[in-house]
Parts: structure tokens; sequence; C-alpha cells
């Protein structure tokens, strides 16, 4: 769990502050996860499926204006890997949240919104609305996102296949 945490900070940090250049370098930091964390199936669906959602959202928020990436009509690749850095850390780092809903939908308010707010900080994404705005937009998509993606891995589990 703790290389989980400390891999996805790295990557979070590389990927906000050096974008694009440091995709490489992700990439690499996520085969080893799968090569040496991951040993299920079910955690690479998991992985996919919340991927997925995030992009989806993300894209939605740039669609509406909440987010502003600039010289960009599309979310960036940079984006795109810290989604799939953060999926591994639903089955690993933050796995201890599945079964506390009260504490997922108080990080998701909470913490998620701050994430973006240091990249903004970082200049990697400009609020296209008012801190406040993009705070409670944030914190309420990210309240129902990790609710979601839990119910996920909870089911993903229930159908678990251990590959060596």
């Amino acid at each position: 769990m703790l290389i989980n945490m400390i891999g996805f900070n790295v990557a979070w940090f590389g990927l906000i502050y050096l974008g694009n250049s440091f995709v490489p370098i992700a990439l690499l930091m996520l085969l080893a996860h799968f090569k040496w964390l991951s040993k299920s199936k079910s955690e690479i669906t998991l992985v996919f499926l919340v991927t997925l959602i995030g992009i989806s959202v993300d894209s939605l928020f740039q669609l509406t204006n909440v987010f502003i990436f600039p010289n960009n009509n599309h979310i960036p690749v940079w984006l795109v890997f810290i989604w799939i850095g953060f999926a591994t850390t639903i089955s690993h780092s933050l796995s201890f949240l599945a079964a506390y809903k009260p504490l997922q939908l108080l990080l998701g308010f909470i913490m998620a919104p701050l994430s973006y707010k240091s990249g903004e900080m970082l200049g990697a994404v400009e609020f296209g609305q008012s801190y406040l705005s993009t705070h409670f937009i944030l914190g309420t998509t990210w309240a129902m996102l990790l609710l979601l993606f839990f119910s996920l891995k909870a089911r993903f589990n229930n159908k678990e296949v251990n590959y060596a």
C-alpha cells in the first residue's frame, strides 16, 4: 500500500509539474505496478473503468468550462495518466476507505477539490468559475465518484479470479 501511495504521489506531481514530458516515466511506473503489485484481472478491469469514468467526467468539466486547459481542445494526455494512477489506488493505498462510506463522501467533498486546486496553483489547469463554485462542483462530483468507485471495487472483488 505504501509503495502505491508514494508512486501515485510522485506520478501526480511529475505529471502536474512537467505535463506530457513526464508521461514516459508515469507509463513505466504503471507497468511496474501491474507487474509487481496487481495480481488480479478484476483490478485491471476496475482500473480501466475508473479511468474511463474519470476521463469522461473531466472531459465534461472541460466542455462546460469548469476546467480550462490552455492550448488543448480535449483533456491533456498527462491527465489521463493521473486517472490511471489514481485508479490503482482504489485497490491499494485507498482500500481502507472501502468500508467507510461517510469517509468516502467526506474525503471526496473536501480532499479531491484540493488536489485540483493544487494543480491550478501549479499552472496545470485554470478554473472557469470561482474557486468556491468549482470546489462545490468538484466536491459533490467526487463524493459520488468515490461511492461509485468503491461500489465497483466491491462488485469486482466478489468475482475476483487471481492469476500468477
